[in-house]
């Protein structure tokens, strides 16, 4: 059948008639069998070695006589008459001619047609699986878990049991009772299951329940459920209904005098579709309708409001919980999205986030509501007061990686911040500056969450907190973990959530008194609302890349003003891999990095990474001294495994006076990764930098790692690099020039030398028709790879008598069908300008581009542009290699 799997009533019905089979005498069958036509869907075989071909067809539309004959024909052609049955099923309506056939035969074909709603043929299944169950002798699937199984059939059902193969009767049962009882076992843990109340009717949408409740749970409670309206289309001569699933208003508590206007969609999905798109532009263009009859009524009014299209998309799948939908933002394209809409993408991975983190905070405090706490910013809140808080979850936080939650009486107010990054010293650090920084210091508790969280880091935690010198702080935070849904630990939500539950509000005069203060260092600093605009507003950051990283966060722009952009940023709360997300995609840009490396013996050939590095070798004071720049973020990432890196990134800030005298802030980015090369035994230091400052970082962190492993027995003391003076002329020349070789390559396919730059050897004699270049630097452009259009590049002789310093070569590469260039170059630190001789480390600087007509394919241009320049280092091994420099 077409589209495979795809469709879901074809799922539905072919399992109905799988279970119905066994009041049948067969012997083996196997689903999309491969040595078959690709007609056949089904094939049976029974005892007398009869067999029976089955196509299954499912459509929203009329099935036609015309149409049934086709594929009828078609079945048995292709097969060759290699049946002794056919069957096509049609799995929708049928027109007249297909109902009054004689016998329900079309030639020598049974056609069977099923004209029956999804939503009956989920409740025939439940009946079906209870059936197979207790023929079985296994317990009945629950009625409320019921209403789930039947939205969790998916395809791997039927690839785990018997799709391609031919499987025995006893074979096929065994599997697939094994199957649905992990199915099973899955959704009575799952998220999904713990939203259901156990009260509901068996025949219940199980869809709308549970995002009914969701919505319950982040106060979008009262919205308006299935809006409709009827438009006649002429072409067609019929009413066409148009449904926007649910939508609501609200003051907005983030922008004083604007109201949020918030339009929902959503689909529970027995497991991510592979292209979303198709439903997507649907559900929009119905959205558009919907909308354009509220506003033509007067049920809204879109002057002053922001306006937010929220779409849910929920897997049942085991293998999808927690995790993101691959390219669900791709699927909505420019041309079908309005000027005045902000588009929001909810996949499991953002709503496991959003649901663990209210039910964990309902368990604290039992017997007060859960309200989410909003930033103070100028355009909602006086500065000196708690921020305001209520139930409502402002659409702005439904892709945030923080929420900010309050549990209050009058006696005492608890702010608990939940994160979703992974738990580090650093990240923790700026959310405190953050929590305090968000209540003006008068709360009397602050609880920090990670779902990463261990007790392993308790000491840790005591010493970045004991470095505030503040005793109130340490009486007042705490670090805890939170579990992510589809864990047993999880109470189950009650329907009444905010019922019999007291609102009470903190009188905050009572902390007037004790405000906790604490002066943070650019280091703890995680700016939001106001203090992100000067941030934003620099002329480094363009609209375009705002909306790649919102894009990548689920949420997604049509216009490209930067003003509304900022407009919505300013009411998010960033988490630290946030920001640190956003500078980079600016370094990407506009700051390319260089790079350059140096590696160490290893004195035990078969030392393991994780073992060399501990938490006490670097810290932020090893940096700071002396240099001319603020660090805003210390990360180091240490090795779990055999085969990781240990990386560490630094994120520096530099106040830049100009020529009114106002200081402009100039930020960059030094990153050195370790690794163990199995090869050569040594222990390899990449450096990558793109600023004069964070050079000087990136060598120190390399000095201190360096000493560090020396003085405690690990690597050699001399270091190994590659330098300008460890080449003969000649040599360096074909060394430089070895780099338009990529036959080694699966990522780069193409390559044009740009650039070359060299100057003439003074310490040699130069030929006659050479010396007006003596003593010059000469740089020649290039055109294309041959390089036959430079002399000097021609003869070995011109060869002896030249010091290359620099090639640029342009790469053109293609990762996984994203394609674009990669401009690299290589050169060995302006060594010619070297006084007395000229010497210098080697080194290089790789720029990105992605071609226009694969931009928006990418989510992340940061994961390119790493697997660019990884690949780089592996030719730059491949050829030190070559010329035997390692």
């Amino acid at each position: 059948m077409n589209g495979s799997y795809a469709i879901k009533g074809y799922l539905v019905q072919s399992l109905v008639s799988l279970l119905d089979s066994f009041k049948l005498d067969w012997e083996t069958i196997s689903v999309e069998p491969n040595d078959e036509s690709e007609k056949v869907d089904i094939r049976w075989t029974y005892k007398d070695k009869k067999k029976k071909f089955v196509q299954v067809k499912s459509s929203k539309n009329i099935f036609t006589f015309s149409s049934a004959e086709h594929w009828a024909n078609e079945l048995v052609e292709s097969t060759k008459k290699a049946a002794d049955e056919y069957e096509l099923i049609l799995v929708g309506y049928v027109d007249s001619k297909l109902r009054l056939l004689e016998n329900n035969k079309i030639g020598d074909v049974l056609i069977i047609n099923r004209d029956i709603s999804i939503q009956d043929f989920e409740n025939l299944i439940i009946v079906k699986i209870n059936e197979f169950f207790e023929n079985r002798q296994k317990p009945h699937v629950g009625s409320r878990l019921g209403r789930l199984f039947a939205k969790a059939m998916n395809e791997q059902i039927f690839q785990e049991a018997i799709k391609g193969e031919n499987i025995t009767r006893i074979e096929f049962e065994n599997t697939l009772l094994s199957t649905l009882k992990s199915v099973e076992t899955y959704l009575e843990n799952s998220l999904y299951s713990l939203l259901l109340p156990a009260s509901a009717a068996v025949n219940e949408n199980p869809e709308s329940t549970i995002i009914k409740h969701i919505l319950k749970l982040i106060g979008w409670d009262a919205f308006n459920f299935q809006e409709k309206v009827t438009i006649y289309n002429e072409k067609l001569e019929k009413d066409e209904i148009f449904q926007l699933d649910y939508w609501g208003d609200k003051d907005s508590p983030l922008k004083d005098g604007k109201q949020d206007i918030i339009y929902v969609n959503a689909d529970l999905v027995a497991g991510y579709p592979f292209n979303f798109s198709e439903e997507i532009k649907s559900k929009i263009y119905s959205f558009d309708k919907v909308r354009q009859k509220l506003i033509d009524n007067k049920t809204i009014i879109t002057e002053n409001a922001m306006e937010h299209y929220i779409q849910f998309i929920l897997s049942l799948d085991e293998a999808e919980k927690n995790k993101k939908m691959p390219n669900l933002s791709d699927c909505f394209k420019k041309q079908y999205l309005h000027n005045n809409v902000i588009y929001y993408t909810v996949d499991n991975k953002q709503i496991d986030f959003i649901i663990s983190s209210i039910i964990t905070a309902r368990e604290y405090r039992k017997d007060q509501v859960t309200k989410f706490l909003y930033p103070i910013t100028e355009d909602n809140s006086q500065m000196d007061n708690i921020g305001k808080r209520d139930t409502y979850l402002p659409p702005q936080y439904i892709n945030s990686s923080i929420l900010p939650v309050v549990k209050e009486d009058e006696q005492k107010i608890s702010v608990l911040l939940f994160c979703s990054d992974p738990y580090s010293k650093e990240r923790l650090k700026k959310l405190i500056w953050l929590l305090i920084r968000l209540t003006s210091g008068l709360a009397n508790e602050y609880k920090i969450y990670f779902s990463d969280y261990e007790q392993q880091y308790h000491n840790e935690v005591n010493e970045v907190i004991r470095n505030y010198r503040n005793n109130e702080l340490i009486k007042k935070i705490r670090i805890e973990k939170f579990n992510l849904c589809n864990s047993i630990d999880l109470s189950k939500v009650p329907v009444d959530i905010s019922d019999n539950l007291k609102d009470s509000h903190f009188d905050e005069t009572r902390n007037k008194g004790k405000k906790l203060r604490i002066e943070p260092h650019l280091i703890e600093y995680l700016p939001y609302g106001d203090s992100l605009k000067p941030f934003l507003n620099s002329d480094a950051i363009r609209p375009g890349d705002l909306r790649l990283f919102l894009k990548n966060k689920g949420i997604i722009f049509k216009t490209t003003a930067k003003a509304k952009i900022l407009q919505l940023m300013t009411s998010i709360l960033f988490s630290p891999i946030d920001i640190e997300s956003i500078v980079d995609i600016v370094n990407i840009k506009d700051k390319p990095f260089s790079s350059s490396s140096l590696r160490f013996d290893l004195l035990d050939k078969d030392s393991k990474i994780k073992d060399l590095f501990t938490t006490d070798m670097i810290s932020v004071s090893d940096l700071q001294h002396g240099l001319k720049a603020d660090i805003l973020s210390f990360t180091p990432i240490y090795p779990q495994g055999d085969n990781d890196n240990f990386c560490i990134t630094v994120q520096l800030a530099t106040k830049i006076p100009n020529t009114q005298a106002l200081v402009s802030t100039s930020y960059s980015t030094a990153k050195v990764i370790v690794a163990v090369d199995r090869q050569t035994k040594t222990l390899d230091f990449s450096k990558d930098y793109n600023s004069s400052s964070a050079r000087i970082v990136a060598k120190r962190i390399v000095s201190k790692l360096s000493q560090e492993l020396i003085k405690r027995g690990k690597i050699d003391s001399i270091a190994i690099e590659t330098k300008f003076s460890d080449f003969k002329n000649r040599e360096r020349v074909n060394f430089l020039l070895s780099f338009t070789n990529i036959a080694s390559s699966t990522i780069f396919k193409e390559c044009d030398a740009k650039l070359f730059k060299y100057m003439y050897d003074e310490s040699l004699d130069i030929p006659l028709e050479y010396q007006d270049k003596k003593g010059k630097e000469c740089k020649t452009q290039l055109q294309g790879n041959r390089l036959d259009s430079v002399n000097e590049l021609q003869s070995d002789y011109i060869k002896e008598i030249i010091l290359a310093e620099e090639l640029k070569i342009e790469y053109q590469y293609n990762i996984r069908g994203i394609s674009g260039s990669y401009t690299v170059d290589i050169n060995f630190s302006d060594a010619l300008k070297n006084k007395p001789k000229p010497d210098g480390l080697f080194k290089f600087k790789g720029i990105t581009n992605v071609a226009r007509k694969d931009k928006l394919k990418v989510t992340s241009i940061q994961k390119i542009d790493s697997e660019l320049k990884n690949e780089f280092r592996r030719l730059i091994d491949e050829k030190l290699k070559e010329y035997k420099k390692i």
